[in-house]
């Protein structure tokens, strides 16, 4: 007789230790495992309101609707009823620090930054630390993956596809080295900071910059065309699949006209696939975006506006802007604190949401969408058979912070602890007041 597990019940399999440094990884399994009667946000734009969902082993079996499907229970060795809660492929955040950094005032904890101006050569995941105690309050809100990225300089360096869940970095890797991250110079800067802004100031520079960046990219597309090299270039070997196709270029830019010289740049440089990242403006340019198939990755939806006269929500519509008019969009949560706070992802995402964004688009915008910028869509970013099945049950909307209750969550088919250190304090306080 098949055990029909209630969904406390899988607290069981996950060991609470209140003290632990960052959660154990979890443990394979081959077993059938059938979730049932959960909204399933499939994570392409669709979703299924009583669906079956199957896993063993890594993968997933299938996600089907159970309203017409027919299937045999007597096969499984687990059954979840989850009547009433929500499935979502594990959210993915891009430009991520997480792992980089543990504690941004302590600068002997931040590896993300290497001197120089141009370091394609210079891979941010043998630095990605799995014992990072952040990572371990990531997955509790849903945050599965990430992609991992360094900072600095012009070419900051490659950037990497991870999972949270792994006893070291070779373990945690789901695509080594898949993009390059460029720092666009800009035209204009502002002087001051958040508290105390300044005026703008024109960049004197910025041709000559852009020149030496172009001078740059043309050499190494020349370095790439050579059978016989005379000797090697590690920055420039680093740089070749941009122009073989095998990386994204990523390039952080935030002004208008910027992602205008940007555009036109690349599409003169030989790089097949690129991505911008920031793009606070890109609203103003969306047709050229679209007519370019340029994605926008979004940095932080909780940001004060740009300009002194914009509307006070407009880095809360600019998803639903972009979306409308067919471009291609992610989410990061870059800037001071971001491993920090890159939990909140999902919470961000909801107010995007709220002005706009429909919601299953925004859920492919954390979901599928990266893994296809990432090139890791075939196994990951979505519930669909055959894929990783790295996702979680939640009890209510992921979007909304007072529902984000995660009940069980599944990274490559394994069961997480999602238990950490904050949740061991809450604990500890807990019977503080109930004493």
């Amino acid at each position: 007789m098949k055990k029909i597990i209630i969904l406390q019940a899988l607290f069981c399999f996950l060991s609470f230790n209140l003290f632990a440094q960052a959660p154990t990884p979890g443990k394979a399994s081959d077993k059938k495992i059938l979730i049932r009667y959960a909204t399933a946000h499939i994570g392409n734009g669709e979703k299924i309101d009583n669906a079956y969902v199957a896993v063993q082993g890594k993968e997933l079996l299938f996600v089907m609707d159970a309203n017409t499907a027919r299937i045999n229970l007597a096969e499984f060795d687990s059954i979840i009823d989850a009547s009433g809660k929500h499935i979502y492929p594990g959210f993915i955040v891009m430009d991520s620090r997480l792992g980089l950094t543990e504690i941004d005032a302590v600068k002997a904890t931040r590896d993300f930054d290497e001197i120089g101006t141009y370091n394609p050569n210079v891979r941010a995941l043998p630095a990605f630390n799995t014992e990072s105690k952040i990572i371990a309050t990531m997955r509790p809100n849903g945050v599965l993956m990430s992609q991992i990225a360094p900072k600095g300089g012009l070419i900051s360096g490659a950037s990497s596809a991870v999972h949270f869940d792994g006893w070291n970095w070779t373990e945690a890797t789901v695509k080594a080295d898949e993009g390059i991250y460029l720092n666009w110079p800009s035209r204009y800067r502002y002087t001051g900071w958040w508290v105390e802004p300044g005026a703008g100031e024109i960049n004197k520079k910025y041709d000559d910059q852009i020149t030496e960046i172009a001078q740059y990219f043309a050499e190494a597309k020349a370095y790439s065309g050579f059978e016989n090299k005379p000797s090697q270039n590690l920055r420039f070997e680093a740089m070749n699949g941009l122009f073989q196709g095998s990386k994204r270029l990523y390039v952080r830019v935030s002004w208008a006209k910027d992602m205008l010289d940007v555009i036109q740049f690349l599409r003169a440089s030989g790089v097949k696939n690129y991505a911008i990242v920031g793009g606070e403006e890109a609203h103003l340019i969306t047709t050229e975006l679209k007519e370019n198939k340029v994605p926008v990755i979004i940095n932080r939806v909780h940001a004060l506006p740009e300009h002194e006269d914009d509307a006070v929500d407009a880095p809360y519509s600019l998803a639903s802007k972009l979306s409308t008019a067919g471009v291609q969009i992610a989410f990061a949560m870059n800037g001071d604190m971001e491993a920090m706070i890159s939990r909140n992802l999902p919470f961000q995402v909801g107010t995007a949401v709220h002005y706009g964004l429909e919601y299953e688009k925004a859920i492919e915008a954390i979901t599928l969408t990266p893994a296809k910028l990432m090139g890791i869509d075939q196994q990951y970013g979505s519930l669909q058979s055959g894929k990783r099945a790295t996702f979680f049950l939640c009890d209510g909307d992921a979007f909304d912070m007072r529902t984000n209750q995660i009940i069980v969550a599944f990274i490559e088919g394994k069961i997480i602890d999602l238990n950490n250190s904050q949740t061991a304090l809450y604990e500890k306080y807990l019977q503080r007041i109930e004493d």
